[in-house]
């Protein structure tokens, strides 16, 4: 049996690492044309009656470059956009595996609105589901609300979806 030389074999180990490293790099979720579902529901803290304020359903296009940045899968990535708007935000029990993540995060809004809400997306090459709870108090009146997002993919992007 011939033995390999040292250099030869840290490139092998090279090329296997940098293989691993690009399958690990790569985004779970199918890059093309996803349908995306959402509903908002809130409870009145009066009777505890759960309403839905609203429901949604909208097609967009998720490139493989948005995909591959792992949006749903990062904690703390709705944070940025609550600091755009003002908001000071800090986040908590961050969790996450190869297809889902979870996180809590408690936000002060410009107006002195606190926001506290907990996170959980679980992704799939086809599906996108995630749970977002939030406790809003605004001066000292308390809403629980909940958006439920169920997400499918539907194939090919087309001109009329915006793209992401």
């Amino acid at each position: 049996m011939q033995q390999i030389s040292f250099p030869l074999r840290l490139a092998v180990a090279a090329v296997f690492v940098t293989a691993a490293l690009g399958v690990e790099a790569q985004s779970v979720m199918q890059p093309g044309g996803w349908e995306m579902h959402a509903k908002i529901s809130a409870q009145d803290p009066t009777t505890g009656e759960t309403k839905t304020l609203s429901e949604s359903t909208m097609k967009q296009c998720l490139s493989a470059a948005f995909l591959d940045k792992d949006p749903y899968l990062t904690p703390g990535i709705d944070k940025d956009k609550m600091v755009q708007r003002g908001a000071t935000c800090s986040l908590a029990d961050e969790k996450r595996d190869a297809s889902t993540a979870s996180w809590r995060m408690a936000c002060k809004l410009a107006d002195g609105t606190l926001i506290d809400m907990t996170i959980n997306n679980f992704v799939s090459k086809e599906t996108l589901q995630s749970d977002i709870r939030q406790v809003v108090d605004k001066g000292g009146k308390k809403v629980q609300m909940q958006i439920a997002m169920n997400s499918k993919f539907v194939g090919a992007c087309t001109k009329d979806m915006p793209q992401l």
